[in-house]
């Protein structure tokens, strides 16, 4: 699958990665997997790189999983989320999911073409693991 996900417990983390051609349906699929994994609830921050991925959601797209979330995002789990992509396309769109989003859903999101001022934002003044 194109995109997969990891919760890391001990550094209360979720850590996503999607490559390749990314449909709106396995993005769907991911998120609900992520929302319902038993680890979502302790961790506080998500990351969310798409530096290898070669597909770029649409507007629609966007607006769907927002409603999804404002659906059935649990009261526990990261309200800070940064993604990490490569392309000027991905990330001209993810800011505007960054936008979008505050409106409903209490989720603070920034966009970055930069790994490490991901994690800086994420967690000021711890170094980044080696793990994700």
């Amino acid at each position: 699958m194109p995109i997969g996900f990891t919760t890391y417990r001990d550094f209360r983390l979720l850590f996503i990665r999607g490559h390749g051609f990314i449909t709106q349906r396995e993005r769907i699929e991911a998120m609900l997997a992520w929302l319902a994994d038993p680890g979502y609830q302790d961790c506080t921050d998500a990351l969310f790189d798409v530096t290898a991925a070669q597909s770029t959601p649409r507007l629609a797209d966007l607006r769907e999983i927002i409603a999804i979330l404002r659906r059935t995002m649990p009261s526990g789990g990261p309200r800070r989320l940064a993604i990490v992509t490569s392309r000027p396309i991905t990330y001209a769109v993810a800011r505007v999911f960054q936008e979008i989003i505050l409106r409903d859903v209490p989720l603070q999101v920034r966009v970055f073409m930069d790994r490490e001022l991901a994690w800086e934002w994420l967690r000021p003044g711890e170094s980044i693991p080696d793990t994700p």
